[in-house]
């Protein structure tokens, strides 16, 4: 076993049972639904940030869209990964297909606490979609009550 804590090796096998029952469930495979295929995606707490990492290799950046939905308090990433042909023009059949291509979206439910949507920041390296969330401060009020003598 990787050097991964137990509970979030748990949570990894959990999300990738989720996944495929989702796919199973459907009845037909993916492809033939005409839906979007949907990026697999971390979200990591920090003490003052979120850290959304997507796993979208092979796309272009400015095919790459990413809105927050403040109704929903959510991010929405969706773009377009086009297959590239890097046959010869000799192919005679295919034996295995795993890699999605088309159109893709994939929507993230934040934590229920306070960000500041202004500041979000994201950077496309190495077929990683890297999003920084920050979180607001929490501003701590304190005051003085004067009690009065009814």
């Amino acid at each position: 076993m990787p050097r991964r804590e137990v509970d979030e090796w748990f949570f990894q096998v959990g999300s990738e049972l989720h996944r495929i029952t989702d796919e199973l469930s459907g009845g037909r495979p993916r492809v033939a639904t005409g839906r979007a295929w949907e990026p697999r995606i971390d979200l990591i707490e920090e003490s003052t940030r979120f850290l959304l990492k997507a796993e979208i290799a092979g796309v272009r950046g400015e095919e790459i869209q990413l809105l927050y939905v403040p109704e929903r308090h959510s991010l929405l990433l969706r773009g377009n990964r086009e297959e590239e042909d890097y046959s010869d023009g000799t192919r005679t059949g295919i034996h295995q297909l795993e890699i999605f291509y088309g159109e893709f979206q994939r929507e993230v439910r934040l934590p229920d606490v306070s960000i500041d949507a202004t500041q979000i920041r994201a950077q496309y390296r190495n077929g990683f979609l890297l999003v920084m969330i920050p979180k607001l401060e929490r501003i701590v009020v304190t005051r003085t009550v004067t009690i009065k003598n009814t």
